[in-house]
């Protein structure tokens, strides 16, 4: 069973001042201030490492190890990049047919909005890496992702990790939460492998691995707008993201380190 929403006031667009690549009319887009998933162009989503960034002896080893660093600095929806090599993690435009990658979420994932651009916002989604589909690279059209977000409202506290889509600019996710990560979880900055693919119809989704000696396997499906359109067009490839409609209020991150999809 999965939820649905077509949203009012998170309707998405693009401003855009056009541009030309390869037969499709793009542009140096803005996002909208209430947007969902849709992409920044380059050099925004990913922004390029700085160099004069200063990174703590434990993330220069991550990143010398292979892991990308992803960071949402405080007021922000994307996140900049550290680290990381080409296709990891993907970037901007691509052609897969999906995504594999392991995701550590850390206790930076434990938010609260203290000031929420509408009171609700606390239970947005926010958005692990995905893609756009259907023709369009706007992901808050068309397209599949993880969605999460830190609930102050249960007990313990939770992050729940869900699959999400957009159908037609139809927000859909589960009903239920795929897994959920408390407090102690997060401290233990676990790797969790993630895999997010178009198969005909629907989009498939797993992930599987380990949290302080839990298992975790689990997958899900959602439907998918346009079955006839290849599941190698064009598309974007969205870094981590936050919202919803409010921005971060404290610096989230999480690394990464992906691998080229294959069936």
């Amino acid at each position: 069973m999965l939820n649905t929403q077509t949203p009012a006031r998170k309707r998405t667009s693009l401003r855009c001042a056009g541009g030309l690549l390869v037969g499709l009319t793009i542009a140096a887009c803005s996002p909208d201030p209430e947007l969902a998933t849709a992409p920044n162009p380059p050099p925004s989503d990913p922004a390029p490492t700085d160099p004069a960034e200063t990174l703590s002896p434990e993330e220069q080893a991550q990143l010398a190890a292979g892991w990308a660093l992803y960071t949402i600095d405080v007021g922000a929806h994307s996140a900049r990049v550290s680290g990381g090599s080409a296709g990891n993690p993907l970037a901007w435009f691509t052609s897969v047919a999906g995504r594999d990658y392991s995701f550590r979420f850390n206790s930076s994932a434990a938010y609260v909005l203290t000031h929420p651009m509408q009171p609700e916002d606390q239970l947005d989604w926010n958005k692990l890496p995905g893609f756009s589909d259907c023709g369009t690279v706007d992901l808050a059209v068309n397209g599949a992702m993880f969605g999460w977000r830190w609930r102050l409202d249960t007990t313990p506290k939770v992050l729940e990790i869900t699959a999400y889509a957009n159908n037609n600019s139809k927000h859909l996710w589960l009903s239920m939460p795929l897994f959920t990560l408390d407090a102690a979880d997060l401290a233990a900055d676990a790797a969790l492998r993630y895999r997010v693919f178009i198969d005909g119809a629907q989009y498939r989704f797993a992930v599987t691995g380990s949290v302080r000696g839990r298992a975790i396997n689990v997958s899900a499906t959602l439907p998918r707008a346009c079955a006839t359109t290849s599941a190698t067009a064009l598309k974007w490839a969205a870094g981590l993201y936050f919202g919803g409609t409010s921005t971060a209020p404290s610096k989230i991150t999480g690394y990464i380190t992906e691998v080229p999809f294959v069936p």
